[in-house]
């Protein structure tokens, strides 16, 4: 069922705000799914984790996905807002991927025990990575939604038809490689959990390029040339 329009012929705004109303409902889910006792959560790990050190380094990448994300997606918002055209595609990659991660993590616990004992002398880097990991606790890793987040806003930059500039396409690409590396080098995720993500990014983005091309059919149908 099409969204009702004013008359116009536009979206009305609410209809245009309403996949900002997923964030409250998500930040709920994913907290009431924290601080669960780790007895009886798979362990996801791989041999791949033993090659990686640990580097608090990294923290600089890790903490560039939220600029990266939420300035993305206001920043699309904003020059999408008349057109309408690109939003719909981030909101279902977006709401789609993030509640399965949800389900799964509901569904299915998963945790990793990649953390070091004794955190190695870094400088401040390595203080501001243990205060992190001293309350994010080790749960809810599989898929990574740091790297499907930042592989959904990767593809949408690329493929937008308001970014013309190839180096901003590079840096977003280069930006989302170093935001899931720093995954791995913080050991905040198996380098399992990654191969997740791309693997999830794939099926929702296959739903979505299913759904629009049935959209178009029906469309197309109904109003033949």
């Amino acid at each position: 069922m099409s969204a009702p329009r004013s008359p116009q012929g536009t979206l009305p705004l609410w209809v245009k705000l309403a996949p900002l109303a997923y964030l409250p409902l998500f930040l709920v889910w994913y907290f009431a799914l924290e601080g669960r006792p780790a007895t009886g959560m798979v362990v996801v790990e791989s041999t791949l984790d033993a090659l990686i050190p640990f580097d608090a380094r990294w923290a600089i990448g890790y903490f560039a996905w939220f600029p990266f994300l939420l300035g993305f997606i206001g920043w699309l918002l904003v020059r999408d807002f008349r057109s309408y055209a690109e939003t719909p595609r981030l909101a279902f990659l977006l709401i789609v991927g993030m509640t399965a991660c949800l389900v799964g993590y509901t569904a299915w616990p998963t945790t990793q025990t990649l953390r070091p004992a004794v955190y190695p002398d870094q400088g401040w880097f390595t203080d501001v990575v243990a205060g992190v990991q001293g309350f994010d606790d080790p749960s809810n890793v599989f898929p990574s939604l740091h790297v499907y987040t930042s592989l959904v806003v990767a593809y949408c930059l690329i493929t937008s038809r308001y970014v013309r500039s190839v180096w901003v396409k590079v840096a977003g690409i280069v930006l989302t490689v170093v935001i899931a590396l720093s995954t791995a080098f913080l050991k905040q995720h198996s380098i399992v959990d990654a191969f997740g993500s791309a693997a999830l990014f794939l099926l929702v983005l296959a739903a979505w390029s299913l759904l629009t091309t049935k959209v178009g059919t029906t469309r197309s149908d109904a109003h033949p040339a």
